[in-house]
């Protein structure tokens, strides 16, 4: 490992324990992971190792983030990404039911892509042995997964994991396809499956009308209620959609052309700061806020999340946006260093979301180990402007600020460290969603990053969530035009 970077995952033992985790119940989770580390397409295990007090599992970094962060939410991709993405999907996950092991939580969070642009199956918590070395399988009871993901027979008892992991494939290709996922829950509770279910799958309304034939043959194989009749991994790959070639792919299946991928995949990215878009998310359901307040600098309180305030403190300012708050004055203020601040967000890939003109940005713009997070924006407003109005559309959007005081916040105070406020809130389908909303500034420049980062929850919801904050924001937003 000298010379490699890579990612570590601290586990505190103790609190584990009160969580009802026991140091077996851990070693589980990093032994069936490595049983699966030998895919290209699965993030791999390098090393692991314990003390009194921690877990630690070092594993291979994937520099591109998620997958799903970087799919624009009620539009999807192309059919060509979302064919790229799913192979190799299905490729991870075949390899690991090969294993014997099934992962029990496919979803847009556990979805992450490495530099070049391939996908890495990732996190297995809640993975499980299905089939024994005599061949002979067994059945799951445990009831786990996310509810938008889970087969529905997941909450009726016992079940076959390997052929849930089938549904949740076929659930995240509709994701990929639309933005979106079918329903909330696979429950007669939820009127969208219910229909589902009443209609043994056959349903024609949007955004299932948008789907050509062949994709939905493809999705209904998997979506299949009747357990004993949903498609087999085999069947999956023998499928007209899937067995045809892609433009993107290498021979193996791997990333061809990152450039050309990244390309494509960024294409459908779009945050519009105009009066329409800016009162549809004034109009937008507010979220439920759980808790929410600002730290100066005390990270958010768990092991992941530390990890990644520790990291990201080392972010370049990245987004960007420009509205007509005292343009004038800006303008004036800007004129000797608007050059440099070109150069700065004209190589930032989350500049692409907001330019009308994407033939502006460097090509490095489009490098993915530059694209981890794209829930991002750049601001040149002062931190005493700029902080109200980032506190205004948080209470509008029905998130509670009153913890946190900043009136001794100035611009020298965010020369030493970043401002961060802590956001716990649930999606629009009631599901946990945590982060913080970091503002760091660019050293020597006015120019402040506005990093909307996740440490729990699918990114899908939190790109919804970070454009809707963003577009109420617009008067802090900076693009060069």
């Amino acid at each position: 490992m000298k010379g490699q970077v890579f990612a570590i995952k601290f586990i505190h033992r103790e609190i584990s324990h009160k969580h009802g985790l026991s140091d077996d119940d851990i070693g589980r989770e990093v032994l069936l992971h490595r049983q699966c580390s030998g895919h290209p397409n699965v993030i791999s295990v390098l090393h692991f190792g314990t003390d009194s007090n921690w877990l630690f599992v070092a594993m291979e970094l994937a520099s591109g983030g998620d997958l799903f962060d970087k799919i624009e939410p009620d539009i999807g991709v192309d059919e060509q990404v979302a064919h790229f993405f799913f192979k190799q999907m299905i490729n991870a996950v075949e390899f690991c039911h090969q294993k014997g092991v099934a992962h029990r939580d496919i979803k847009p969070e556990n979805i992450l892509l490495d530099e070049h642009g391939n996908l890495k199956l990732a996190d297995f918590g809640l993975a499980a042995v299905f089939k024994r070395k005599n061949g002979s399988r067994r059945s799951c009871s445990t009831p786990c997964g996310s509810p938008p993901y889970m087969a529905p027979e997941i909450v009726s008892g016992k079940y076959d994991p390997a052929l849930t992991d089938i549904w949740s494939c076929g659930v995240v290709l509709f994701v990929m396809l639309t933005g979106e996922t079918p329903w909330d829950e696979p429950t007669k509770n939820d009127y969208l499956f219910y229909d589902f279910l009443k209609n043994d799958g056959k349903v024609n309304h949007s955004p299932w009308n948008r789907f050509s034939p062949l994709i939905l043959s493809l999705l209904r194989m998997m979506l299949k209620l009747q357990v004993d009749k949903r498609s087999s991994m085999d069947k999956i790959r023998a499928h007209p959609w899937v067995n045809r070639d892609n433009n993107f792919s290498t021979p193996d299946g791997m990333c061809k052309d990152t450039y050309l991928l990244t390309s494509k995949l960024f294409e459908k990215l779009h945050i519009g700061l105009g009066d329409e878009e800016h009162k549809l998310a004034s109009s937008n359901d507010k979220y439920g806020s759980l808790e929410s307040q600002f730290t100066a600098s005390q990270p958010v309180a768990d092991i992941a999340a530390m990890l990644d305030d520790q990291e990201s403190f080392h972010l370049p300012a990245t987004q960007q946006e420009f509205t007509e708050y005292d343009r004038e004055v800006m303008k004036n203020s800007l004129t000797t260093e608007r050059e440099s601040i070109f150069n700065v967000i004209s190589k930032d890939p989350a500049m692409l979301q907001f330019a009308s003109d994407k033939t502006k940005l460097e090509k490095s713009a489009l490098v993915l180990h530059n694209a981890e997070r794209l829930t991002r924006f750049f601001s040149i407003l002062p931190i005493e402007t700029l902080i109200p109005i980032l506190l205004s559309s948080l209470n509008r959007s029905g998130i509670s600020t009153a913890g946190f005081h900043y009136d001794n916040i100035t611009e020298h105070n965010l020369k030493s460290h970043p401002i961060q406020i802590s956001v716990v809130t649930v999606d629009r389908r009631k599901m946990y969603l945590r982060g913080s909303i970091k503002v760091s500034r660019t050293p020597g420049l006015k120019l402040k990053t506005v990093e909307f980062v996740k440490t729990k929850g699918d990114p899908l919801e939190w790109r919804r969530f970070f454009k809707q904050i963003t577009v109420q924001s617009r008067e802090a937003v900076y693009i060069d035009q």
